[in-house]
């Protein structure tokens, strides 16, 4: 029975110790989890499979390191999509940290599959997140609104860029945050040209984003680090997102199983107190 009493009083080191145990082991070695995938995840998915090669991606960037962990994964999943399919892509930042890391990103793809800047992808550069007055504007004339790139280079004057002036040149937004910012793009963009959008988000913004997808406002949607290990998983690549969820998942286990055992010693002790009683009356 002293066993059971210990449960209840477990120093609260240990517990976090095994946590971060389980956690650097996993990130270190990663176990093999069934991965399923949403409806929201194959939206996106799929929408990307049928997108035709003639017209750019704008993958819209509003995210910096405090959401990194959720928001790059699915940067880079989207992205290395539009790579194998040969689409096009442009990154819009509304965040300046998150323009830089996403250029990164978006770097290290392109050496690894053998694309180039300007030709395959282009960066567009960091804009003041006025939405309202951008999107607009954007939609009807693209170089006239963005006029130059991350490095200070005429957007006429990039490859990829020659032919595309408004939003019917645009085969799908992506819009990856952790706000709620793909309201305007729903608002300027999809509800008046009928764009697609996928929606990649962070855990926390995922259940208003399930309104959206419902009312298919968005083609579909990454939720956190799941949606973008889901997505790798079509992709049939291991990354970054399917190997945190393993250790997400590790530390999910770990929890559970520590309430359980909490559950148990309080059973016990009750149980205990009240044979007590009965035994004094």
């Amino acid at each position: 029975m002293k066993i059971l009493d210990k449960l209840l009083n477990i120093d609260p080191r240990i517990m976090y110790g095994l946590l971060i145990l389980i956690i650097v082991l996993l990130l270190v070695e990663p176990v093999e989890m069934p991965i399923g995938s949403t409806r929201a995840v194959t939206g996106i998915y799929d929408t990307i499979e049928k997108l035709p090669t003639d017209k750019i991606v704008i993958i819209s960037i509003v995210w910096s390191s405090s959401t990194m962990s959720e928001n790059r994964p699915q940067t880079e999943a989207i992205m290395r999509h539009l790579f194998r399919r040969g689409i096009k892509f442009a990154i819009l930042s509304w965040d300046q940290q998150g323009t830089q890391l996403a250029y990164d990103s978006a770097e290290k793809l392109s050496k690894e599959m053998g694309k180039k800047y300007g030709v395959d992808w282009c960066a567009w550069g960091y804009r003041v997140p006025y939405f309202i007055q951008i999107l607009p504007a954007l939609a009807k004339n693209i170089p006239g609104t963005i006029r130059k790139d991350q490095f200070g280079t005429d957007v006429t004057k990039i490859p990829m860029m020659r032919g595309v002036k408004n939003i019917h040149d645009v085969g799908m937004i992506a819009e990856v945050t952790g706000s709620k910012t793909v309201e305007y793009w729903i608002m300027f963009v999809q509800g008046v040209y009928g764009t697609k959008i996928a929606y990649a988000t962070t855990l926390v913004g995922a259940p208003e984003g399930f309104n959206f997808l419902d009312a298919h406002q968005v083609v579909g949607m990454l939720s956190g680090l799941p949606g973008a290990g889901q997505y790798e998983h079509m992709l049939k690549y291991r990354g970054f997102g399917q190997i945190a969820s393993s250790a997400l998942s590790g530390s999910h286990l770990l929890i559970i199983g520590l309430i359980i055992l909490g559950n148990v010693g309080l059973l016990a002790q009750r149980r205990r107190r009240e044979t007590r009683g009965s035994e004094i009356s």
